[in-house]
C-alpha cells in the first residue's frame, strides 16, 4: 500500500521535484501546500506559485493558507498523511504541523547541512568560492534547519556556475536522493544521524538580498579585470545573478552584469544590460561609451 505525501513547496524548482514525487511508485501524493498568490508585473495581477500551477494540472488538491493553524491543519488530517514534504516552502512550520504525519516530516536542503541554514545556502556557496555544496534529506524539527540527517549527495560547483545553474543541478541530485530514499523511509527503514552543532554555519538572511545590495561598485569590478581580487568579484556576480542580479555603475549610468568568466588571472566581463535594453557584450558596449 502506498504511503500518502502532502508536499509543501512553492518556487519553480521546488515544482520539478513535486512532479518527480507524483511519478514515484512509493508514495501517493495527495494534497500540495503552497504560498498564497502573489501579485506579479506591472499590472500586480494576482498568479499562483510554480508549485500550485503544477499540482493543478494534475488535479491535486491544493492549500494555500494565510497561516499555519489548527483549522488549517484539521483539513490535511483527513487526508490520512503518513509523510510530510517541505521543498522551500518559505514558511516555518510549526510543531503541531511537523508531528502530524504518521511516518514524519522531511526536508530537502540546498546545502551539506549543517553548513549553509537558512535561505541563502546557494548564493552563500557560490560566495564564499565553494567548490562542493550539496542536497541534504533530513527529519524536520521546529528549529531551522536542524534536524537529524537521513542522506545527503555532493555536487559541484564550476567556476560559472550562478544560482540558476547551480539549482538546477541541485534539483536533479535531489530527485536521484528521493528516489533513493523514499522507499526506505515509507517503510520506516531508514538510519538517521544528527548534526554536528559546532560545524553550523547560518546564511544571512533572504532579506538582506535585493537590487539594492547587488550592487557593486565599478572599482572592483575594474580592478578584477586587472586581476586585482577577479575571483571574488567573479564568485560574488555569479552569487546575485540571474536575481536579484549584479549591477553596477558607469558614467552615472546603471549597468547590469549579466555574465562574467575567468580568463587567467583576470575578470573578464562577456554580457551586460543597459535598463530597458535587451542584452549585449561588452565589447559593444564599450564601443559606444567612455569608460
Amino acid at each position: 500500500m502506498k504511503s500518502n505525501l502532502i508536499f509543501f513547496g512553492s518556487p519553480q524548482f521546488s515544482a520539478t521535484i513535486l512532479e518527480s514525487l507524483i511519478k514515484n511508485d512509493s508514495i501517493n501524493v495527495v494534497a500540495v501546500i503552497t504560498t498564497p498568490d502573489k501579485p506579479t508585473g506591472r499590472r500586480l495581477t494576482l498568479t499562483p506559485s510554480p508549485v500550485a500551477t503544477l499540482a493543478c494540472a494534475y488535479d491535486l488538491p491544493v492549500y494555500k493558507p494565510t497561516k499555519l493553524d489548527d483549522a488549517n491543519l484539521a483539513h490535511l488530517k483527513i487526508l490520512n498523511p503518513d509523510i510530510f514534504l517541505v521543498v522551500s516552502f518559505g514558511k516555518i512550520i510549526p510543531k503541531k504541523w511537523i508531528d502530524t504525519p504518521k511516518i514524519g516530516t522531511f526536508n530537502i536542503h540546498f546545502s551539506l547541512l549543517p553548513k549553509y541554514r537558512g535561505a541563502l545556502c546557494i548564493s552563500e556557496a557560490i560566495k564564499n568560492q565553494d567548490k562542493k555544496t550539496g542536497v541534504t534529506l533530513m527529519e524536520m524539527d521546529e528549529l531551522l534547519d536542524h534536524g537529524p540527517v537521513i542522506s545527503q549527495s555532493k555536487v559541484n560547483i564550476d567556476i560559472n556556475d550562478n544560482v540558476s545553474t547551480l539549482t538546477t543541478k541541485l534539483t536533479q541530485a535531489a530527485i536521484m536522493l528521493l528516489d533513493d530514499k523514499i522507499p526506505e523511509i515509507c517503510a520506516q527503514n531508514y538510519l538517521k544521524k544528527d548534526q554536528d552543532e559546532t560545524l553550523s554555519v547560518f546564511t544571512p538572511s533572504h532579506k538582506t538580498i535585493s537590487h539594492q545590495t547587488a550592487y557593486i561598485p565599478f572599482k572592483k569590478i575594474s580592478d578584477g579585470q586587472k586581476g586585482i581580487d577577479s575571483l571574488t568579484v567573479h564568485a560574488l556576480i555569479r552569487s546575485l545573478n540571474p536575481d536579484p542580479g549584479a549591477w553596477t555603475t558607469i558614467n552615472d549610468t546603471d549597468i547590469k552584469i549579466i555574465k562574467t568568466t575567468i580568463t587567467g588571472n583576470s575578470l573578464i566581463i562577456d554580457t551586460v544590460q543597459l535598463p530597458g535594453k535587451s542584452p549585449i557584450s561588452w565589447k559593444q558596449f564599450i564601443q559606444g561609451h567612455k569608460i
